[in-house]
């Protein structure tokens, strides 16, 4: 970033539980601390280790509110975040800013078998103290307290390993503080989560749409949820099991069954807790940028850390969205590594090189987020009133897996398979593996919308937290929506503008990102995962070889020994190098033409390796290097450079010891001067004395 002052960004990807949170907590630290050296000549250095220390304070708080439990992970993701650590014209972190990425709200009302919700509900009632419980609502025994409540228990697990939940607490608590979220604030947290729980707990019977569903009267969980949400009692329990229809002339007011109420009831408190991880995201840039996100910065350096590829026995809505995130940095990957490499060898005019095929993944791509894509086809049918699954399935297999001859192997229908056996499921073909979705829940996910009477309820609360949370969505840090699509010209539209899709706010915002990485400097850091028990120090060769493959670092690995991985342009080159060529030689100027300078870059090569020409190559603009050799060039530049700088010592130490020694020469000259005139003087005065006393005896 210094050295060629263009913003950088460290990509770390990898599998699930390969280790990228960890690995992003490292790079953070290491961001935060790397600069010290620089901390004493600014000119507020308290200002930029407050900083530091709220940089290294988002990791608890985002990981107790966006991570969780998995079957392969303890500690994963579910999430993308991408964090810019931003810094001033001395190179000192004065501000960063974060933006997450498509949070996995089903999972705060489902979890699988031996998984958990997100970690700050078992956090909560592990560390609540005997006061909190008792106005939160929640069971005194803190040991079993998760298998009280719908929405923790489901997985069956409540407790991780060698991790204690009540310190998790005290610890996601002062980050909280160290962010700037005030003790008021996080109690209004605590009771928007002990409500969340509550929530889950509300019985809704009802047998049929004749009879209706129905909230009993006396059911405590719904009482303590309206309690904690200081929201209208009879007008919540109303829109949760009715819903009202809109036409022209009226409103029409109807029974809902029991199942569509317990969507409802989930979809409010998927709702509310993606609202209250929005907010807090943006409490934790308010405290990283001082109140102003816009500020223009001298330079950057971004880590993303996103999820990684998964492929679990049922996968959904969730998975998909999150494979397709890993398509796209994967594609970014190859052109990074491969499309740009080779093409620039091309352009270049180099020789002595050999293409290298690789898996071109646009065409996988194509199918999720073509015109006629995957994407497009659900958003398609999330617009129809009576939009199912089935049809949503069945629209994809006419188009991508309809009778008739084989399509290319670079067509977008070449990554998709429809199953022999079972109704609405399908298959696509990731450059990782192949992965079986099932296409259940997709409309109701993508559709992810709360009856709007609900939400008019929840934002007409008393609290002080809620209507902050539901107030300004479009202020929310992560996905951003696109805007809406305007009506033709001279075409008077009378609808209300769609909500997007949630597939169309992760498509724009993924596009977003994608922006953002190609125009930094991209760098690479590939997560493996050892092994799938979880174990320490056990290593399964054949899986290790099969994440290298798909995240290609084999093919990374083969052209960078089949190509120039190391390059500089012609000018800089000679600027950096010809101190290599002996004797003196004529400069050249700005009116040198190109062959001149191409010239004398292969002189110095020729010098350099011994005119061995397999090393290196010139092309038209660049000087190309083979893996090691430009290491190899500036080694033997530093050595020149110790020999002229020891030369040039030697001369230096010569001349002021020779100065030395001709001002000592000379006092000597002068010491020994007056030394003989005082002895020649002395041998005076005896020889007058002698010859005085030779006279008087005479």
């Amino acid at each position: 970033m210094v050295r060629d002052r263009r913003n950088q960004t460290i990509i770390v990807s990898g599998e699930s539980g390969a280790g990228k949170t960890m690995s992003a907590k490292y790079i953070m630290r290491y961001f935060a601390s790397a600069h010290d050296d620089t901390k004493a000549q600014d000119a507020a250095p308290d200002a930029i280790s407050r900083v530091e220390e709220q940089i290294l304070a988002t990791n608890p708080v985002l990981e107790s509110f966006g991570n969780a439990k998995t079957t392969r992970n303890d500690n994963s993701s579910r999430f993308g975040k991408f964090l810019e650590i931003r810094f001033n014209e001395r190179h000192a972190i004065e501000a960063a800013y974060i933006r997450t990425y498509l949070l996995e709200r089903s999972r705060l009302v489902y979890q699988p078998a031996s998984e958990r919700n997100y970690h700050v509900f078992y956090q909560l009632l592990a560390g609540a103290d005997k006061d909190m419980r008792t106005r939160l609502g929640l069971p005194a025994d803190a040991a079993t307290a998760w298998d009280s409540f719908n929405y923790t228990r489901q997985g069956g697990s409540g407790q991780i390993a060698n991790v204690d939940d009540a310190k998790e607490f005290e610890h996601t608590s002062n980050a909280l503080g160290v962010i700037g979220v005030t003790t008021e604030q996080q109690g209004h947290i605590h009771a928007l989560l002990a409500a969340l729980l509550h929530i889950g707990n509300i019985d809704i019977t009802g047998a049929s749409e004749r009879v209706g569903a129905a909230i009993a009267t006396d059911d405590t969980a719904c009482a303590r949820a309206v309690e904690l949400l200081q929201i209208d009692s009879t007008l919540f329990c109303k829109w949760l099991t009715k819903r009202q229809i809109v036409t022209r002339s009226e409103k029409i007011v109807s029974n809902m069954t029991r199942a569509q109420a317990l969507v409802v009831r989930d979809s409010v408190a998927k709702f509310l807790y993606a609202h209250l991880f929005d907010w807090i995201v943006r409490a934790i840039n308010q405290a990283l940028t001082c109140g102003d996100s816009s500020a223009p910065t001298a330079s950057f350096i971004g880590v993303l850390d996103i999820y990684g590829f998964e492929h679990f026995e049922h996968n959904s809505f969730e998975q998909f969205c999150i494979n397709y995130a890993n398509e796209k940095l994967q594609q970014n990957f190859n052109r990074h590594v491969f499309k740009l490499e080779q093409e620039e060898y091309q352009r270049e005019q180099l020789e002595n090189w050999t293409f290298v095929d690789f898996q071109d993944n646009q065409p996988c791509i194509d199918l999720i987020e073509g015109k006629l894509g995957i994407l497009a086809l659900l958003d398609e049918e999330c617009r129809l009133q009576q939009g199912t699954d089935a049809n949503f399935a069945e629209k994809m297999y006419k188009q991508f897996a309809a009778p008739g001859p084989k399509p290319k192997p670079d067509a977008p229908a070449a990554f998709f398979q429809k199953p022999r056996f079972g109704a609405c499921e399908f298959t696509v073909r990731h450059y990782a593996h192949d992965v079986a979705y099932e296409a259940e829940g997709f409309i109701e996910k993508n559709k992810d919308t709360v009856p709007e009477e609900i939400q008019n309820v929840l934002k007409a609360s008393q609290g002080s937290l809620l209507p902050q949370l539901l107030s300004d969505p479009s202020a929310s840090a992560s996905d951003s929506a696109p805007p809406p699509a305007q009506p033709a010209a001279g075409r008077l539209s009378v609808r209300a503008a769609r909500k997007p899709t949630l597939g169309a706010v992760f498509k724009h915002s993924l596009a977003s990102l994608m922006d953002t990485i190609e125009a930094t400097e991209s760098h690479y850091i590939r997560c493996i995962k050892p092994n799938e028990a979880k174990q320490a120090w056990a290593f399964d060769a054949p899986m290790v070889l099969a994440q290298l493959r798909a995240c290609g670092v084999l093919e990374t690995i083969r052209i960078s020994c089949a190509g120039y991985p190391s390059r500089l342009p012609i000018p800089d080159f000679i600027h950096r190098y010809r101190i290599l060529l002996p004797g003196p030689m004529e400069p050249l100027t700005p009116e040198s033409s190109l062959d001149e300078y191409r010239a004398l870059a292969g002189r110095i090569l020729a010098v350099a390796f011994d005119q061995q020409p397999d090393r290196s190559q010139v092309g038209l603009t660049k000087v190309f290097f083979r893996a090691g050799m430009l290491a190899l060039v500036e080694k033997q530049r530093v050595e020149r450079l110790n020999v002229a700088a020891t030369t040039i010592q030697a001369l230096v130490r010569c001349f002021q010891q020779r100065q030395r020694f001709l001002r000592e020469k000379r006092a000597v000259l002068l010491l020994q001067t007056l030394a003989r005139g005082v002895l020649a003087r002395r041998q005076l005065r005896m020889l007058r004395d002698t010859s005085a006393a030779t006279s008087i005896q005479a």
